[in-house]
């Protein structure tokens, strides 16, 4: 029996502490630890919602949504508690419901406080006077901790009140045995404050849970690659020059061999979700100096594509270049041993990536040098490998996702928490309604028994006999007997014999006995044992 009373009471302080650590997880402030910031209105740019000395408590969420009110923290006159009306890349806008104009400073998301999750109308002015809403946490905590400790006393006082006759009786303290009472009603406080701890932490899961949205649009990136390969050849006059007979990729071109060198480029846009893209591309060669001097010319002209990829060719007309090069060099009076040759393909493509909208560009450059005897590439290109230039995008877009609510270590989701909340809060009423049927039964008015014109709500039952009783105390009165049989829920034992009438309650290995008086003993014996007609 001792092992049953210990797990109830064991059971009791492990919800108490629940009970605590839940309001920690809904209210503790991040000072300490948690996800809860308490700010106090100061103006009238949020009304007619709120106004000011009004009391906003947010809390920190994964995400921020257009719409939200939400707390930032301004570097210059700090938290602020506005409306977001718009995301600009990292970057969040704000605005007052009651101002015309945007907030000038833009947060990123590790500069929001929080979202707001209760509004309490002129609480703000009230709290001002604490200095710091920590102290209203504060008070929370003492208030739970308080609840405990309220039914700790009252177990405590009445185990030193039983102690306290045990001592004056000189007899040992209870230790185990038998109730006829259930153990629940019989520690009917425990029991109260584990449905009720359970019951406050299962409501306030709940209110959470069904406060929030079970799915929220999140920022995500779809990845992709513009890719692209360039390639030229050259047929020279004499074809032994090369192993191909002709000059290909990589390798130099010699003007007394060639004038013309054919240039190809192919591009392809690819990612791991469906796209479909579409834009238009031109190829072009860009002649230039170390001093600035630039001039263009079309090797392909602006042509439309579709499905992401296309191949382009142009033809570069060395003599052409040279005549350019030429002109400068007799307009100008500048003489450069070498000069650049850039090939370059503009694209410009647009379409969806994985259902989102996207544009881009893309203009990678194949570098070389030209000089009087060669065309060749450029040995101080950057460029891992110049001939296949790849570019990694991201489009931005939303993900739609399940919600999540952070308890300390845990993070169930939003449906989770809805379906935990609604079946523990089942079980407690029924637990409560099985308890109260109980409490009916076994420890309602119906057990009142009448002993020398006194009440007892216990019943009374007859032994024949003597009452086993290995450890005694005498009390003083019937009474007093009464009460302590109320208290347990136990049961009353009579034993009348000739000379002798006593009264017994039973508590673990302790005994309570009244002994009657005369006068006592002259009404209850009547009211018990009637007299038989033979």
């Amino acid at each position: 029996m001792k092992s049953r009373r210990g797990l109830v009471a064991s059971l009791s302080s492990a919800l108490t502490v629940v009970a605590v650590l839940a309001a920690w997880v809904l209210f503790a402030p991040p000072q300490l630890g948690g996800q809860t910031s308490y700010v106090i209105v100061n103006g009238n740019s949020m009304e007619p919602g709120m106004h000011r000395g009004d009391l906003a408590i947010v809390r920190k969420a994964g995400s921020y949504q257009v719409g939200d009110v939400v707390t930032y923290r301004h570097p210059e006159i700090g938290p602020v508690i506005h409306r977001v009306i718009e995301q600009d890349g990292a970057h969040f806008v704000f605005q007052g419901d009651h101002n015309d104009f945007i907030d000038s400073y833009h947060p990123t998301q590790d500069e929001l406080i929080g979202t707001l999750w209760i509004h309490v109308p002129k609480v703000g002015s009230w709290l001002t006077r604490f200095h710091s809403p920590v102290y209203m946490v504060g008070l929370l905590f003492v208030a739970f901790i308080g609840l405990g400790g309220a039914t700790a006393k009252s177990k405590a006082g009445h185990s030193s009140r039983i102690g306290r006759q045990t001592k004056r009786a000189g007899s040992p303290a209870p230790s185990t045995g038998g109730t006829p009472m259930n153990q629940l009603l019989r520690n009917w406080q425990d029991t109260v404050s584990v449905v009720a701890a359970a019951g406050i932490a299962l409501l306030a899961l709940g209110w959470i849970a069904f406060q929030r949205p079970a799915h929220i649009d999140v920022p995500a990136d779809i990845p992709y690659t513009q890719a692209g390969e360039f390639s030229y050849s050259a047929v020279p006059a004499d074809g032994r020059v090369y192993d191909t007979g002709v000059a290909t990729s990589g390798e130099p071109v010699y003007r007394l061999l060639s004038n013309e060198v054919a240039f190809a480029f192919d591009y392809r846009l690819s990612s791991a979700v469906p796209a479909s893209a579409k834009g238009s591309y031109q190829m072009v060669a860009e002649l230039g100096d170390q001093n600035g001097w630039r001039r263009t010319l079309e090797l392909t002209p602006k042509t439309a594509f579709e499905n992401g990829a296309f191949s382009a060719t142009g033809v570069l007309d060395l003599g052409k270049a040279q005549e350019l090069i030429s002109i400068l060099e007799e307009q100008s009076g500048v003489k450069n041993e070498r000069y650049s040759v850039t090939v370059r393909p503009n694209v410009d493509i647009s379409g969806t990536i994985g259902g989102t909208p996207f544009s881009d560009t893309f203009a990678p450059a194949l570098s070389m040098s030209l000089d009087k005897i060669q065309l060749k590439l450029d040995a101080r290109s950057d460029t891992e490998n110049p001939l296949t230039p790849t570019a990694d995008e991201r489009v931005q877009t939303l993900e739609t996702r399940a919600n999540t609510i952070k308890l300390l270590v845990f993070s169930p989701t939003v449906e989770v928490a809805r379906v935990a909340a609604l079946a523990g809060l089942g079980l407690v009423i029924a637990l409560s309604g099985w308890l109260v049927v109980v409490y009916v039964r076994q420890g309602g008015p119906a057990t009142v028994a009448m002993v020398g014109g006194r009440k007892f709500r216990s019943p009374l039952v007859n032994v024949r006999g003597s009452a086993p009783a290995p450890r005694v105390v005498d009390v003083a009165s019937l009474d007093d007997l009464g009460r302590i049989a109320s208290k347990l829920g136990a049961v009353v034992l009579q034993e009348v014999r000739p000379g002798y009438h006593a009264y017994f309650v039973h508590d673990l290995e302790l005994t309570y006995r009244y002994e009657a008086l005369a006068e006592d003993d002259e009404h209850s014996t009547e009211a018990f044992f009637p007299k038989r007609v033979a």
